[in-house]
């Protein structure tokens, strides 16, 4: 037996893995009965040569193996006369002559081992073939290649070998010694050498609105530099000082990373070379609509979802960075295939599909204009292998054209139509709790409600930002649910014996009956009025479902008094990560080479209580739902302490003069406003 790195895997290795439960035991029993030092326990760590090898550290070091094998960073690999693993992690199946298939036994399996078997099973390789492929490395495209040697050899099987196979690493045969030519010239004359192919590899990953990861970092890197002397002082808080940064340089700043941003980080950009093949994989994150790194937000952009932060620049300027990376590259010949992974969300979602649009144009497209300025060709073959969409919402306002509502399906000169013949699989997890005017759905269905066969759409509970992220882990919600109402100056002094009144009693009990409060609702801390800094919070209490009364003394002589429904609550930001691991296994499972997500990252980790409803998503997911259903009590918990109440009238804040100020420009507008039926309205794929 012997312990082997991920990186350093063989083709034939893979039937010969022994799960890491079973295998972190019984490699602590080898290395200790180890007399011949045949462990390298210091490479196995990636331990520098002049790190030493003093004895009393031999115990640290298998313990730091035996970790790294739980981890799936190193795997026992059983060896000729070694048997077979006890519970191998690859295994061929085979109901019935000619169907075989390899599987793989552990769903939480490495990257490369789920995206290997894949290609492995697309290309038809059996097990004599994998065992002829040698060292091959297990690289994710790699499979392809074993696929590629093994067609060959599919003929010369059935030849009797005249020479005992080459072994290389394993005692496994490599390539089996090829027949004796027939022809003197066969052997005289050398292969030409062939140059390798390269194929190239692109993630592209457009944030929403609003949503930029760089201003994320911006922001907390000014938290830590200004707010700690203040602080120390005692002149504020670390909350005013925060809520105070985050006014004055704009909401993209104060938004958390989404989901798009943090699956960017997990792509693997790589090199790889093998035989006749070079793979380059390289990433590209745009920030959002209506952002600049480093810079204020757009009014013009987050509005219109168009102009120098809009969609098409947006898109424009991924396209040009991409193919400066390209450049970058130093190729040696021309790229023999493309294929691109597209991901968005919100309007980003929209840039995605206008993506694949352009990308489909060819060397006529966005992409392909790129490419011609920096003196690239256009590859022969291009594939869209993924697009994975997060609530897509394109919401163009186009003044020149005169379509001035965000809301109707007319979103040129964006194309959001998602052709299913130019992509090969296409999932979107859209918001089942969203229902804002200004946040229509631009759904993947067609207009009869059908969904192409490579494509998926999966509502999950939740608003707009639940799914695709960027709330904070933990935000106080204090929001008006109804706009403000006047109360009739007959009714100034007794409003609780209003018409006004009465409505929202009414509209007060049916969210009593929706469960938004509840066991589950976390305390939060009072205010005497709507959404207040952090300065003017209160003692901490129960959450908050009331008529607010607004009382002002003018104008004369009565003055006047407004009636709204104000919701009060802590509400927590994590489980937007379920939609963040279970796109990011859709994705793996078709091809796109993501990194695995660390569940002890403070970035993607997952309350206990998350853990359960994720992996009930998931299955049902698997098992192609496209609306997984959640008991009763689970939905009381995600509604009480998850889900965000995203349609509300809440004027907005910003800063004036240093000063936080709040704008009502009139009593009913709001851009949050919910739709007029109460339903989100949903544009057909078109």
């Amino acid at each position: 037996m012997k312990i082997v790195k991920t990186g350093d895997l063989v083709a034939a290795d893979l039937p010969n893995l022994e799960s890491p439960f079973f295998a972190a035991e019984k490699a602590r029993a080898l290395i200790n009965s180890d007399q011949t030092g045949r462990f390298n326990l210091g490479h196995l760590l990636n331990h520098p040569s002049s790190y030493g090898t003093r004895r009393n550290d031999q115990p640290q070091r298998v313990d730091a193996v035996i970790e790294k094998i739980k981890n799936r960073a190193l795997w026992l690999v059983y060896d000729v006369g070694d048997g077979k693993p006890f519970d191998p992690v690859v295994r061929w199946k085979e109901p019935a002559p000619g169907q075989g298939q390899w599987i793989l036994t552990h769903s939480d399996t490495h990257f490369a081992l789920s995206h290997t078997v894949n290609r492995l099973n697309d290309n038809g390789v059996t097990p004599q073939q994998l065992a002829l492929s040698g060292a091959m490395g297990i690289s994710p495209l790699s499979a392809s290649t074993v696929a590629h040697e093994a067609r060959p050899r599919q003929h010369e099987d059935a030849l009797p070998h005249q020479a005992a196979p080459t072994r290389h690493h394993t005692s496994l045969p490599v390539t089996p010694a090829l027949p004796l030519s027939a022809s003197p010239e066969a052997t005289q004359t050398p292969p030409q050498e062939q140059e390798p192919e390269i194929h190239l590899e692109v993630g592209l990953f457009t944030d929403g609105t609003l949503n930029n990861a760089d201003n994320s970092q911006i922001l907390e890197d000014r938290i830590e530099a200004e707010c700690l002397a203040p602080l120390e002082r005692g002149e504020i808080s670390e909350e005013e000082c925060k809520y105070r940064l985050g006014l004055m340089m704009g909401d993209s700043y104060a938004n958390s990373p989404s989901n798009v941003a943090k699956l960017a980080d997990l792509y693997i950009e790589s090199n790889e070379t093998s035989e006749n093949r070079i793979v380059h994989r390289i990433m590209e994150y745009a920030p959002g609509i209506g952002t600049r790194s480093g810079e204020g937000d757009s009014v013009i952009g987050m509005v219109t979802g168009l102009g120098e932060t809009g969609i098409l620049m947006q898109l424009e300027k991924a396209f040009t960075k991409v193919a400066q990376r390209v450049l970058e590259l130093t190729l040696t010949g021309p790229i023999t295939t493309l294929t691109v992974d597209l991901f968005g969300f919100s309007r980003g979602a929209a840039s995605a599909r206008h993506a694949a649009h352009e990308i489909h144009q060819g060397s006529n497209g966005g992409l392909g204009r790129a490419f011609r300025a920096e003196g690239i060709d256009w590859p022969n073959k291009v594939t869209i292998r993924f697009v994975g969409l997060f609530d897509s919402v394109a919401a163009i306002i186009n003044p020149k054209s005169l379509d001035l509502l965000p809301s109707n399906n007319q979103n040129a000169p964006v194309k959001v139509y998602l052709d299913p013949s130019t992509v090969q699989t296409a999932v979107h997890f859209v918001a089942a709790d969203e229902h804002r005017e200004n946040f229509a759905l631009n759904s993947l269905r067609n207009p009869d409600g059908q969904l192409p066969d490579n494509f998926r759409e999966i509502a999950l509970p939740g608003v707009h930002s639940d799914i695709g992220g960027g709330y904070g882990d933990s935000q106080r919600e204090d929001v008006l649910i109804s706009p403000f109402h006047h109360v009739p100056n007959d009714r100034i002094n007794a409003p609780e014996q209003s018409m006004q009144w009465d409505m929202l009693e009414a509209l007060k009990q049916q969210k009593e009956a929706e469960g938004w409060l509840g066991e589950f609702s976390l305390p939060v801390q009072a205010s005497d009025h709507p959404n207040p800094r952090p300065n003017d919070l209160g003692d901490v209490g129960h959450p908050r479902l009331e008529i607010y009364k607004q009382v002002s003394e003018h104008p004369g002589p009565h003055g006047r008094t407004e009636l709204a429904l104000r919701m009060v609550r802590q509400v927590r930001g994590e489980y937007s990560r379920v939609s963040l691991w279970t796109m990011h296994e859709l994705a793996s499972e078709a091809g796109v080479p993501f990194s695995d997500i660390d569940p002890e990252d403070e970035a993607t980790h997952l309350p206990d209580e998350l853990i359960v409803i994720k992996d009930q998503i998931r299955e049902q997911i698997c098992a192609n739902s496209e609306s997984p259903s959640l008991t009763a009590t689970q939905l009381n918990l995600l509604r009480q302490r998850y889900i965000h109440y995203s349609a509300h009238y809440t004027p907005l804040k910003f800063m004036a003069l240093g000063i936080p100020t709040t704008f009502r420009l009139f009593r009913n507008f709001s851009p949050n406003a919910p739709a007029e039926s109460g339903e989100r309205i949903v544009h057909p794929n078109r």
